[in-house]
């Protein structure tokens, strides 16, 4: 993948609008096929992300969250593409959260997502996980745009 967005000289927008897509599929996947243990792994998760302080940590959870919630999919092309493009993104995901915490001095609109998106998983409810997962991936690509103007 990662081949392919070199000889295609892939664009770090497009490269996130391929994994949103992506995410979304995961997310109605994930809410359709979502065991009790799987719920409780997510719940840990996001436990861990809201107690840690380090933002290198916290941003290393966020890309654990969204790998289980693609892992809970059980789809292995969605899995397997998403961590290919996971490798893509993670300096992106880094910088993203940094950038976020610098203007905002929280990451809370970002954790109040991820807390949205994963009771809408857990209570099995395909729309409201597609909408929640949305929702962040616009938030992560508007914050990625205003980096770029600013760069």
């Amino acid at each position: 993948l990662s081949i392919l967005f070199k000889l295609n000289n892939g664009y770090l927008r497009q490269n996130q609008q391929f994994r949103a897509a992506l995410e979304r599929e995961a997310a109605i996947l994930a809410a359709r096929k979502c065991t009790p243990l799987d719920a409780a792994e997510l719940w840990v998760i996001l436990a861990r992300l809201d107690a840690a302080e380090d933002e290198k940590v916290r941003g290393e959870l966020d890309r654990e969250l969204h790998k289980k919630i693609a892992k809970i999919a059980d789809n292995p092309m969605v899995y397997s593409v998403l961590a290919a493009a996971d490798q893509l993104t993670e300096n992106i995901v880094s910088g993203t959260r940094d950038y976020i915490m610098k203007k905002n001095n929280s990451a809370r609109e970002v954790d109040d997502q991820h807390h949205r998106l994963v009771n809408a998983i857990i209570n099995g409810d395909t729309e409201q996980a597609e909408r929640c997962m949305s929702e962040h991936m616009d938030t992560i690509e508007r914050y990625m745009e205003e980096m770029q103007k600013k760069s």
